[in-house]
């Protein structure tokens, strides 16, 4: 297709079927046969956008009623332009810079759907603290109410694809209804989902940026530290060398003590380090014969002296009648011993 001769609804016709087949293939994003129909997309959307700019469709004193049915569907291009920038995976293209374009186009849309009055009040507000949460000027809902409203927004959403479906069964069975009618509310459906959609990928995308906008600082860091001279320790140098420009005028906490950047807890980090990489019990520090030598050296082992080892019993002489006898009585103060004291019977600490 030549773009520059195409008409509009062919290139915006052509550039949804192009993302519907993109949200239903089994290709991996990298693939380039994918990389190359998302490409092909964005040219043809792109184009759509500048024909729409330039033949002034839209008014930013016209409401939905006033519209045209089939120029109301030109209102989904900047969002069709922002999920189509996500999926690039161009690497002469640094990631920070696809997601701040793709976020531009996003801001597009919604601002365009609030002028012409499409947004509930309830979206509207998501909308705003949105933005007002990217310049770090607004507190975040509590985790409760944020996942009860990311509830009713999944809640929503099915709900939506379902009227999508039914309004779209209509429009290819119905023969005697009002086409125009039908399609203004499919229209319409569309633009609420992805209005959902697009206050989705705006939050993911601030959350992503922040992460992106901190590993850039830290390759600058990494830069630094290995471009300087004299530096031995290289853990010595990473915590040496100050963090990047970006975040320094802005506070690391806010008053009701929310992180409002990232930051990373470097003290005694190899210390921490050494005590979770190491075996679960305590080692050696010496050998037996060495704890030995010095324990000898303290003077707490005693060499000689002591009982020498007890002789083997010497039987008694029959003829020997003094030795029998004292071996008798022995043995009877021994037998009156154990009968007077069991066994057992002086220990009665713990038998109450």
């Amino acid at each position: 297709m030549d773009l520059n001769n195409a008409s509009l609804g062919e290139l915006f016709t052509s550039g949804q079927s192009i993302l519907s087949e993109l949200e239903d293939t089994t290709l991996a994003s990298i693939d380039p046969e994918y990389q190359a129909k998302v490409h092909d997309a964005l040219l043809r959307l792109e184009r759509a956008q500048d024909l729409v700019h330039q033949l002034a469709i839209f008014s930013s004193n016209e409401l939905v009623d006033d519209m045209n049915p089939n120029d109301l569907r030109f209102l989904l291009i900047p969002v069709y332009l922002g999920d189509l920038t996500l999926r690039v995976t161009d690497r002469n293209k640094s990631r920070r810079h696809i997601l701040e374009a793709a976020k531009n186009h996003f801001n597009t849309y919604m601002n365009a759907c609030e002028e012409h009055q499409l947004l509930s009040g309830a979206d509207l507000d998501a909308y705003k603290r949105s933005v007002d949460t990217s310049n770090s000027n607004s507190r975040s809902l509590p985790p409760a109410q944020q996942r009860q409203q990311k509830i009713e927004m999944f809640k929503r959403e099915k709900a939506t694809e379902n009227r999508i479906r039914e309004l779209r069964e209509r429009l290819n069975v119905d023969e005697n209804e009002d086409k125009d009618d039908i399609e203004r509310d499919w229209v319409l459906a569309l633009v609420q989902l992805h209005i959902l959609k697009a206050l989705q990928h705006l939050h993911s995308i601030d959350q992503e940026l922040v992460m992106v906008k901190e590993m850039e600082a830290m390759s600058h860091d990494r830069q630094r530290m290995l471009s300087s001279a004299g530096r031995s320790d290289e853990q010595t140098a990473r915590t040496d060398i100050r963090p990047s420009t970006w975040g320094r005028d802005k506070p690391l906490l806010s008053k009701e003590g929310r992180p409002l950047q990232p930051f990373v807890i470097t003290n005694k980090r190899q210390a921490l380090k050494d005590q979770v990489f190491r075996p679960g019990w305590s080692l050696p520090t010496m050998s037996i014969d060495d704890y030995l030598a010095q324990e000898e050296a303290r003077g707490n082992i005693i060499r000689g002296g002591g009982e020498p080892p007890s002789e083997e019993k010497k039987e008694i002489d029959d003829n020997d009648y003094e030795a029998q006898d004292a071996e008798t009585m022995r043995q009877r103060d021994w037998d009156e011993f154990v009968e007077a004291n069991p066994k057992g019977w002086g220990n009665r600490g713990n038998k109450g």
